[in-house]
C-alpha cells in the first residue's frame, strides 16, 4: 500500500517573535536577524555555513 500524500506543502519559512534585545544585538554585530537565527539552527544540528554559504559539519570540512 502506498503512503498517502500530505495535504500541505512543507515550507522553510517560519515567523518568530524575538525580543528587541536580539534585534539590537544583531544590529550591533552587523548580522541580520535571519542570518543569526539560521546560524543558531545550524549549530543545533551540528552544522555551520562555510565561505560559500554551504552547510558543512562542525567537526570538519565537507568533501
Amino acid at each position: 500500500m502506498s503512503k498517502p500524500k500530505p495535504q500541505f506543502q512543507p515550507s522553510n519559512v517560519l515567523l518568530v517573535e524575538v525580543p528587541y534585545e536580539f534585534i539590537a544585538l544583531c544590529e550591533a554585530s552587523g548580522a541580520s536577524p535571519q542570518a543569526a537565527l539560521r546560524g543558531m539552527a545550524a549549530m543545533l544540528c551540528g552544522l555551520r555555513y562555510d565561505a560559500d554559504n554551504r552547510l558543512v559539519p562542525l567537526e570538519g570540512e565537507a568533501a
